[in-house]
């Protein structure tokens, strides 16, 4: 992922940019945000298109949301 002093300054200030999927259980009208967290909008219409193949959810629409937490780093399990 390239960066540029311009991006590192926005980020820090308003958070990097990431996108969720929205998701309907079918055959009801619950609706939840799904539990990935993408970095770029192809990711998240990706992720789309396997939803689009399921028989348990329905895509609703793709989200996109700024935060300062970088998401981008997998998260380690802390062992005991």
């Amino acid at each position: 992922m390239q960066t540029t002093v311009l991006k590192e300054i926005i980020a820090f200030l308003f958070g990097r940019k990431y996108y969720a999927n929205i998701v309907g259980t079918k055959g009801t009208a619950e609706m939840q945000l799904c539990s990935f967290i993408f970095l770029t909008k192809e990711q998240a219409a990706k992720h789309r298109d396997e939803l689009m193949t399921t028989l348990s959810f329905r895509y609703i629409e793709t989200i996109s949301f700024r935060s300062r937490k970088d998401y981008s780093q997998p998260k380690r399990m802390a062992s005991r």
